[in-house]
């Protein structure tokens, strides 16, 4: 039986180093020139206030630019939110983000449309046709037992009036006071 032969641990570790090694370009010999040149380097002030002074300008006005809009969208959306909270207390069935999908919905709040106005602009003729529902329901007579009360009507009955209660009632009535039953 032919017994195989593993590499020295000492080979494999030399290998692996032979790997991780920097190439030629990266050898320690070449990096100090590089370290020289970064050291002649002008430094970021004299860059900012020399060649190059208009386009940190433009860059950091820029930066500035998208955060400002950032903050604005933010805020935006965040007003939004709220109105859409009291949008929601007339309309429980209110959704923004399901509206939001709706073009014509958003494109009404883009162009300065308060939330509720939009809402009702798109939902018109659904909102017109539960008012006539519930206009027609208001307009049906009462069933019997829908009520807390009785469906019989009673007056009071003066001679279960207590002593205090009809003394009461003629001294209204000596100050001209029309008592009726």
């Amino acid at each position: 039986m032919e017994e195989h032969k593993h590499p020295a641990p000492e080979a494999a570790q030399e290998k692996q180093t032979a790997r991780q090694t920097p190439d030629a370009p990266h050898a320690p010999e070449e990096r100090a020139p590089l370290e020289e040149r970064v050291e002649q380097m002008p430094s970021f002030q004299e860059l900012i206030s020399g060649a190059y002074r208009e386009d940190y300008l433009k860059a950091v006005s820029e930066t500035m630019l998208a955060q400002a809009r950032e903050t604005e969208r933010y805020l935006a959306y965040r007003e939004l939110r709220f109105r859409a909270e009291a949008v929601k207390r007339d309309y429980p069935d209110f959704d923004l983000e399901r509206e939001l999908e709706n073009p014509t919905f958003a494109r009404l709040l883009e162009n300065g449309v308060d939330p509720k106005t939009a809402y009702e602009v798109v939902h018109h003729e659904t909102l017109c046709r539960r008012e006539e529902r519930l206009a027609q329901n208001a307009a049906r007579p009462q069933e019997n037992g829908l009520t807390g009360g009785s469906a019989a009507f009673s007056k009071a009955d003066p001679r279960a009036l207590t002593r205090q209660e009809r003394r009461q009632l003629r001294r209204r009535a000596a100050r001209g006071e029309e008592i009726v039953w």
